[in-house]
């Protein structure tokens, strides 16, 4: 299998973390299951393969839409695929479908909701269509950015301070004092905390707790060996019962359980050098 990121335009940079591709070279899979923790993103996904389904905290077992948006996964989830895997992406950094699409970001957090219930039909219909039919992944993304333009452009969004904020969290891996932050701006800490929600899903301060917890999920990934000891003092917890307190309520296991039993993605494929869109 192949997992493939895509460098986005300067001009989306502030809202975009990349492109992805996944797909199983034409091949089908049986019965195969990968496991996501959370990452602090939101994401658009195209289906061009056999459908596939999810379980998460709220859903034991539901069909994942053909073309859809999704808020933060605040947990860890299973997807579960029999058949050919060809899916197209969009990794959406934490205030995008607010900046960009002047959506409500807390409404779609741990879901996956259709397209179709967001943008018309015609429009979702068309540009699926035009993405299953393209051969080229470079012209696929392409679309994808194409996709994103239309929307930019009308809505004309500027970087603001909750933007740069909820970024920086990302850039920071969730190693960050709120408070301190907070002393940089004219706003009372409710105030914030309300913009913050609305444009990310999540208060500030769990985002933050969330956002350091993927990091980690990132640095064992494909690990059987880990130096937890490091590990939380690297990533500022407070001490190794806070550790994991945080790594428990996330992932719904102890640390040294998740890396006996983890099934991520990043275990089974093959990633090329990312990629850049050329015009």
């Amino acid at each position: 299998m192949i997992y493939q990121k895509f460098i986005p335009s300067e001009v989306l940079s502030p809202y975009i973390e990349c492109y992805f591709v996944w797909h199983s070279s034409g091949a089908a899979v049986n019965n195969l299951v990968v496991e996501s923790p959370p990452t602090g993103y939101c994401s658009i996904v195209f289906n061009c393969g056999d459908d596939y389904y999810i379980r998460n905290k709220k859903y034991d077992r539901l069909q994942v839409p053909r073309q859809f948006i999704s808020g933060q996964s605040i947990y860890s989830y299973s997807l579960f695929f029999d058949g050919v895997i060809y899916l197209c992406g969009i990794v959406l950094k934490p205030t995008a479908l607010a900046s960009i699409f002047n959506l409500p970001t807390y409404q779609y957090t741990e879901e996956r909701i259709p397209l179709t219930t967001v943008f018309p039909d015609s429009m979702v219909s068309g540009i699926a269509a035009n993405i299953s039919h393209e051969e080229d992944i470079n012209e696929k993304v392409k679309l994808l950015e194409k996709f994103l333009l239309k929307f930019f452009k009308e809505n004309k969004p500027t970087p603001d301070y909750i933007d740069k904020v909820a970024n920086l969290i990302i850039e920071k891996n969730g190693m960050v004092d709120v408070a301190e932050m907070m002393r940089n701006i004219f706003m009372s800490r409710r105030n914030f905390e309300r913009k913050f929600f609305k444009k990310v899903g999540l208060s500030p301060k769990y985002y933050a707790r969330l956002r350091r917890i993927g990091y980690i999920m990132n640095i064992i990934a494909g690990k059987r060996k880990a130096d937890w000891g490091s590990l939380f003092s690297e990533c500022e917890f407070y001490d190794q019962s806070h550790f994991i307190k945080d790594f428990i309520e996330f992932t719904g296991r102890s640390p040294q359980q998740y890396l006996l039993d983890n099934q991520e993605l990043a275990n089974m494929v093959e990633k090329p050098s990312p990629g850049t869109i050329r015009y």
